[in-house]
């Protein structure tokens, strides 16, 4: 029996009289890739905030992997495997792309401030966010630009690097907010490709937000659909495609979507 890897239940966020995420529950199994997917305002990016530590449920609880992590900080969560990037591609000033991705992993790798690691313990450190860094310059593809300024590089290729931060600390599951978003098609088609590898070869999990829905329902085994807070679908691609209530909320009306 597979026991799920993440499950919400009953989870609620308040923010005044607006409900962002109302009464959300569903479990995520290990291994699959998940889309989250609803209009503006819907209450994905809130979800993931709820999930990762970057806000509090009002109620309902979270576990991963069998441990509540409800109320977590964002480190913590990271640190038990649970990993996001972000929407909007995120550089250090005059960091290189091998730097930025040396620093993802000793932050995992640490787990804990440098400042107090004994000298080998910082050596070993070190040698290992060389040592990933290195592999995952060649697994997503940005090996011609290690030595160069993450912030100089297209944009395209900066969310590229954000993701592939993320899959250096080597997560058990990692929620990907929008990441086609402010892409082109090439650039687009470019993350799924790696999305399949991370899912493929690393056999890490992924939740992805996306608003692209041709790339979502390609790359997803399993869409779960939100309106105003509350979960309105869930299931196949195209199963969600189809259903009524996903149609009106998401598109519009039945004739949008034709």
């Amino acid at each position: 029996m597979t026991h799920a890897q993440l499950e919400l239940k009953g989870v609620s966020r308040n923010f005044g009289g607006i409900k962002a995420v109302d009464n959300v529950s569903f479990a995520v199994d290990p291994g699959r890739i998940t889309g989250l997917v609803g209009p503006n305002g819907a209450g994905k990016t809130t979800l993931f905030n709820l999930i990762t530590g970057g806000m509090r449920a009002n109620s309902g609880t979270i576990h991963f992997n069998g441990r509540e992590i409800s109320g977590w900080a964002p480190g913590k969560v990271a640190q038990a495997g649970l990993v996001r990037s972000f929407q909007t591609a995120m550089t250090l000033p005059e960091l290189t792309v091998r730097e930025h991705l040396e620093q993802a992993v000793l932050f995992k790798t640490a787990g804990t401030p440098l400042s107090i690691l004994s000298a080998r313990k910082l050596r070993a450190a070190r040698d290992e966010a060389r040592t990933v860094a290195e592999d995952m310059l060649t697994f997503a593809g940005l090996a011609d630009s290690a030595d160069e300024v993450a912030a100089s590089l297209p944009y395209g290729l900066q969310k590229i690097l954000g993701v592939a931060m993320a899959i250096a600390t080597r997560p058990r599951m990692l929620l990907a907010d929008e990441p086609a978003a402010g892409l082109n098609g090439a650039e687009t088609a470019r993350m799924e490709t790696l999305f399949r590898a991370v899912h493929n070869e690393r056999g890490i999990a992924l939740i992805v937000i996306e608003h692209d829905l041709p790339m979502v329902m390609r790359l997803c085994d399993r869409i779960i659909a939100l309106s105003q807070g509350q979960l309105i679908a869930d299931g196949t691609p195209g199963a969600v495609r189809n259903d009524p209530t996903f149609i009106e909320a998401y598109l519009g009306s039945s004739a949008d979507a034709a």
